[in-house]
């Protein structure tokens, strides 16, 4: 039996309080409109060529964040939440591989827990190191996501048991980067994510985004996917849609923009420099030594919505526009240097976010005819 640890109580707490701060709209309560994203090293078992900090560090960038500026994290993070006025915040471990350093993870989770009035904890990883993490140091992440790089389904499969069975998460989430290889077998592996209960993130190969013949394989790839999903669905399952182009949104039917991008989000590289997207590793807008952590953290050019003056027309008449808003500005600014114009992946998002919708709605309809309500945040 895994323990329930203080920090999990700490969490129902914080959820049941009515403190005044933003929150998500009924039903979404529990979704973290405040994250902190967390490199504390650029270290890892491996140099994948879709990876964007191994494609980005430069020499500009220390390996590893060093013990002066890892303390002052530790006091930042709960300056920002005084500020930030945001009622349910998530705190994520990223790199490099997190897992090499999980000492810090922990100590990282009990300032949190000391300081502030609890935030959600999760960590990516590649999986590579599971069979020796020190679980003590993990006992306050919620969610993990496993990302499947090159392995098996099958070795995916034993991972993800692992900590299934040692840890305290509550959910699961496997990641595929589809690149050429993940792209050829992304069916089977939803299958396996999808009969076990995981939910599934997709990211584009981000440095092929002006490749055409990619955008054509990857576009026959995702209607195949909601072939799939639409099955399954009629079958019973539960299928999570939000986490599949690229995007992180709480819904499908968002009338403003879903995306924190430049406004909410506080990414922290190893060198102590604060930047507005985990994607980029470069653009930076300030430190965390910088007397005003929560005016650092704005960057107008990053925000994501389609009624920034960097849109098109053409996005601000588009039926996808509410979730599409425009595309990531991130891509854009990478791929071509300018944050304006419209997105790489307007074709795709034209055709398979409405696919998108429509596979909640079929979701909605059979819960609602079983008496089911959703809640995409468990509790803990």
């Amino acid at each position: 039996m895994r323990r329930q640890t203080e920090h999990v109580k700490q969490l129902k707490a914080m959820y049941a309080l009515e403190d005044g701060r933003l929150k998500g709209p009924p039903g979404w309560e529990k979704f973290p409109l405040f994250w902190f994203l967390l490199f504390l090293s650029y270290e890892c078992t491996r140099r994948c060529k879709f990876c964007y900090s191994f494609n980005q560090i430069g020499d500009d960038n220390p390996p590893e964040m060093d013990e002066n500026t890892f303390s002052r994290l530790l006091d930042w993070i709960p300056e920002v939440w005084k500020v930030n006025n945001v009622k349910v915040n998530s705190i994520g471990f990223l790199g490099g591989e997190p897992l090499l350093r999980t000492d810090r993870i922990r100590k990282v989770m009990d300032s949190v827990y000391k300081n502030t009035q609890g935030m959600q904890g999760y960590l990516y990883t590649n999986g590579d190191l599971i069979d020796s993490v020190n679980w003590d140091d993990l006992e306050d992440i919620q969610w993990i996501s496993t990302n499947i790089t090159d392995i098996s389904i099958d070795e995916l499969a034993r991972r993800m048991e692992i900590v299934r069975t040692r840890s305290n998460v509550i959910n699961q989430t496997i990641v595929a980067t589809l690149d050429d290889f993940n792209l050829e077998r992304i069916v089977d592996v939803s299958r396996f994510g999808i009969e076990n209960g995981y939910r599934l993130r997709y990211y584009r190969d981000l440095f092929r985004g002006m490749d055409s013949e990619y955008h054509k394989r990857l576009r026959v790839k995702y209607h195949q996917l909601c072939d799939l999903f639409e099955q399954y669905i009629a079958k019973g399952y539960e299928i999570h849609t939000t986490f599949l182009l690229d995007t992180l949104v709480p819904s499908w039917n968002y009338e403003s923009s879903p995306y924190p991008c430049g406004k909410r989000i506080a990414k922290v590289n190893p060198d102590g420099s604060i930047g507005p997207c985990i994607r980029n590793q470069k653009f930076k807008t300030g430190t965390i030594f910088d007397a005003n952590p929560l005016a650092t953290i704005q960057c107008s050019s990053f925000h994501y919505d389609f009624a920034s003056p960097n849109a098109p027309d053409e996005c601000k008449e588009c039926e996808v526009k509410s979730i599409c808003q425009g595309g990531c500005p991130n891509d854009r600014l990478l791929l071509t240097g300018a944050a304006s114009g419209k997105s790489f992946m307007c074709d795709i998002h034209k055709e398979i976010i409405p696919r998108l919708q429509n596979l909640d709605k079929l979701q909605e309809g059979r819960r609602s005819s079983k008496g089911d309500s959703a809640d995409p945040f468990p509790p803990v």
